[in-house]
């Protein structure tokens, strides 16, 4: 009985690298969740700005600013939804990244009238897009396992 619990035993040689493994799957879940922390905070910053960006708007009458905060705060999230979604399925959903980023791009362009922007920063806002929305048409809602 004891020789066989003895032969049936993994080597040490073979533990150590399966330790190893586990102790990287762990801090990889520990960094996504710190970055899904950081991502609600940074929601949660934004969706305070636009609060106050409203109440500017009824002074200033600029709905532009209260747009720039919001997106923002909408950016945060989608980039949250990716993350959980990774920890969950342990897969990238591609549709929603390249959403996230054109997203942010529209934001841009939104604001570029409302915000100091020379026009090479333009063209290359503008040329962002063109790739992003390519990208989607192209690549679709597809989701990259690991």
């Amino acid at each position: 009985m004891f020789l066989n619990d003895v032969m049936d035993a993994d080597p040490p040689q073979r533990r150590a690298p399966q330790r190893i493994v586990q102790v990287f799957e762990s801090a990889e879940l520990i960094l996504y969740g710190a970055v899904g922390v950081l991502l609600v905070v940074i929601a949660l910053v934004a969706l305070a700005a636009e609060v106050d960006s409203i109440v500017s708007y009824f002074v200033s009458d600029s709905p532009i600013i209260g747009l720039n905060f919001l997106i923002a705060a909408i950016i945060a999230l989608e980039l949250l939804m990716t993350v959980v979604g990774y920890m969950k399925t342990r897969s990238i959903n591609l549709g929603l990244l390249l959403g996230a980023g054109l997203t942010a791009m529209i934001r841009d362009i939104i604001v570029f009238g409302y915000q100091p922007t020379d026009l090479q920063n333009f063209a290359v806002i503008l040329l962002a897009t063109a790739v992003l929305v390519a990208a989607l048409y192209f690549v679709g809602d597809k989701t990259i396992h690991t």
